[in-house]
């Protein structure tokens, strides 16, 4: 995305329309307020350029935004104002399909199955015509979910079934997982929870695998349920809160009030009361905002007004029709009375109409051939979009491959944590961890690295650096951090070709890297750093943190500067004393109420009044102070800290 976005501000207005809804699209899972806002940025465009084509597809992806917000009112405004571009457009079946199905899917989720089954039953009827699998699919599972809140829970059974099928054939990940999901839930409705667990675990393994934070609050959820039907309200409350957890990353609504309900009830039935009212009360306030009645009514009054105006525009096209056939018939008597006035002015007549019958034909077949063109090219862009996600996704599990997880929790056994939260899918920061374990020596080496970028050119170099860091310690036997940075600042240099002759380009890395060494009943702590400091919290009473700074200069060569060596530190530490290694992302982040970045002061606070609590609580103490903070902002950077007590 970040290359697109390069593209974006060049690109002729055409191609920006393409981009911006390619970005609403890739969003929509992730960050539903971001999707809409590349989407309204393309409607703007669209109306600029009066291209009634690309106002459709921006206001299907804006209602695209807000149905993931769980604002049905306002997603139905938009899907039926892109259908009714759409059908003024004529032609373009597959993109009724796409409108018709969103629409069904807002009555589903308020409840009103016969309302969404007569837009869903269009939709696979249409995909049926036009032979869209993916279109055929999407509507079956969706009329199994009617069927299932009819209570009819076999015949949803069948319709999920037939919808999977189709999936599994056209490598779907994402709807396999809501296949999954959805016959899950028509099994434990039939008391089968034996394969009601089977399925929705299965489907929680495939949302994880993709990254797609809705689905996993989705499966985690039902999860709570399954446990709660079998009586388990302890497990059932864990499952809730981690499915809560997801649904507010991407401000899920309809996912978090569906975690707030089951909370509520798992904390009542474990005798928490207190607690239960308190979530319950949230419950109730989001439950009157997405459902209340003022909106249900609104959205009646649209789909009412939406089947008049289609009632207006039938009877149009009829009296159009009528006007068109009496003006037929004038037409007809007064060639018959041409005729009896003379042949040669008949003949005239019909040379004339042959020949503007000809010009029609020609003007029909110019413009079925200039639609083909189109939806070919929209296809085209559609399988790319397809191969870029996937290709992104694989380098996440690359990337994934990596990093030292295991090895991390085994070495230091709880007394640790690593926040680790990439901007996008793929991160340019890493974490690296080495144990040394020699007759001479017992050494624990980690590191937290910031690499150039972030996305997919920072993840390049992150494999990069995790690279240079194993060779540097286990190839040439380099132990002290200086004498580690210097040689991965050779190898980085020799890698991407830079030297002082003919870089322009400043391609590297900030690390903080440390080396412990228990000695009795101290520790020696060894210290080298690019950009990049370490704190130290000393187990003193009161806590106070020192920080030792790293080197003023990045891991790289680059044009003008000379190859700097790096300065190693050394300082005793005692047991309970405390070290955070961390990139720039947190203290960077903006937000607060007035938007402003978060920076290194506040956070030393932070860590120095949170030194009671274990290293697994201060994890979570920081991941939520940085959402809270982060609010409905965007996250600027990538986020990396990791805290160590010796």
């Amino acid at each position: 995305m970040d290359s697109l976005k390069k593209v974006l501000i060049t690109a002729p207005d055409t191609t920006k329309i393409k981009i911006l809804n390619y970005f609403s699209e890739v969003m929509v899972d992730v960050s539903p307020a971001k999707a809409i806002e590349h989407a309204r940025e393309a409607l703007k465009i669209a109306l600029e350029l009066k291209s009634k084509k690309s106002e459709a597809l921006a206001l299907h992806n804006i209602g695209n935004g807000y149905y993931n917000l769980a604002d049905y009112k306002t997603a139905l405004s938009y899907y039926i104002k892109s259908l009714n571009i759409k059908e003024a457009l004529g032609g373009n079946k597959k993109g009724l399909l796409v409108s018709l199905g969103s629409i069904g899917n807002v009555f589903l989720d308020q409840h009103k199955p016969d309302e969404a089954y007569r837009y869903l039953n269009q939709a696979l009827q249409i995909a049926k015509e036009i032979k869209h699998k993916t279109g055929t699919a999407s509507a079956l599972i969706a009329i199994g979910t009617v069927y299932s809140e009819k209570k009819n829970f076999e015949k949803a059974l069948d319709y999920d079934f037939q919808a999977l099928k189709i999936f599994e054939e056209t490598n779907n990940a994402d709807a396999v997982a809501t296949c999954y999901n959805n016959i899950a839930d028509a099994y434990q409705d039939l008391k089968d929870n034996k394969k009601a667990r089977f399925y929705v675990n299965k489907a929680l393994a495939i949302y994880e695998k993709e990254g797609n934070v809705y689905g996993m609050a989705l499966a985690l959820n039902n999860l709570g349920s399954f446990n709660e039907k079998t009586g388990n309200w302890k497990r059932a409350l864990e499952y809730y809160k981690k499915g809560l957890d997801q649904a507010k990353k991407i401000g899920a609504n309809d996912r978090i009030l569906a975690s707030y309900k089951g909370i509520s009830a798992s904390y009542k039935k474990l005798g928490q009361f207190k607690e239960a009212l308190a979530v319950n009360e949230l419950y109730q306030q989001m439950n009157d905002s997405i459902y209340n009645t003022e909106s249900s009514k609104q959205i009646a009054e649209m789909q009412a007004r939406f089947d008049t105006e289609k009632k207006a525009r039938e009877i149009d096209l009829l009296t159009k029709d009528k006007k068109i056939k009496e003006n037929e018939l004038a037409t007809q008597r007064l060639i018959s009375g041409s005729i009896a006035v003379g042949g040669l002015l008949v003949l005239l007549l019909a040379i004339m109409a042959i020949r503007a019958y000809v010009q029609k034909r020609k003007i029909s077949n110019e413009l079925a051939v200039k639609n083909e063109k189109i939806e070919n090219a929209y296809n085209i862009i559609e399988d790319q979009h397809n191969d870029i996600k996937g290709s992104i996704r694989y380098a996440k599990r690359l990337q994934e491959a990596i990093l030292p997880t295991v090895a991390f929790n085994k070495t230091f056994s709880g007394n640790a944590f690593v926040l680790y939260r990439p901007k996008d899918i793929v991160s340019g920061d890493f974490y690296w961890i080495e144990e040394i374990t020699t007759q001479t020596q017992n050494k624990i080496l980690f590191a937290a690295v910031d690499c150039t970028g972030h996305g997919v050119p920072g993840a390049f170099m992150s494999i990069v650096g995790h690279n240079l860091l194993n060779q540097a310690v286990n190839e040439h036997g380099k132990t002290k951090p200086s004498d580690i940075l210097d040689e991965i600042n050779i190898g980085l240099s020799e890698t991407l070709r830079q030297s002082i002759e003919d870089s322009a380009v400043k391609d590297g890395m900030d690390i903080a890297l440390c080396s412990l060494d228990k000695q009795g009943d101290k520790y020696l702590l060894q210290f080298a750093g690019a950009n990049n400091p370490v704190w130290i919290v000393k187990a003193d009473q009161p806590s106070t943190l020192i920080e030792i700074k790293g080197d003023k200069y990045p891991i790289g060569v680059f044009l003008g500067e000379e190859l700097h060596k790096f300065n190693n530190h050394e300082i005793e530490l005692v047991k309970g004393d405390t070290l955070y290694v961390f990139t720039d992302g947190f203290a960077d982040q903006f937000g607060g109420k007035k938007g402003k970045k978060y920076k290194y002061k506040p956070l030393q606070q932070l860590i120095l009044s949170i030194q009671s609590e274990t290293m697994v609580r201060q994890h979570d103490i920081l991941n939520r102070a940085l959402i809270e903070w982060k609010s409905d902002l965007e996250q600027v950077d990538d986020v990396l800290i990791i805290g160590v007590r010796v």
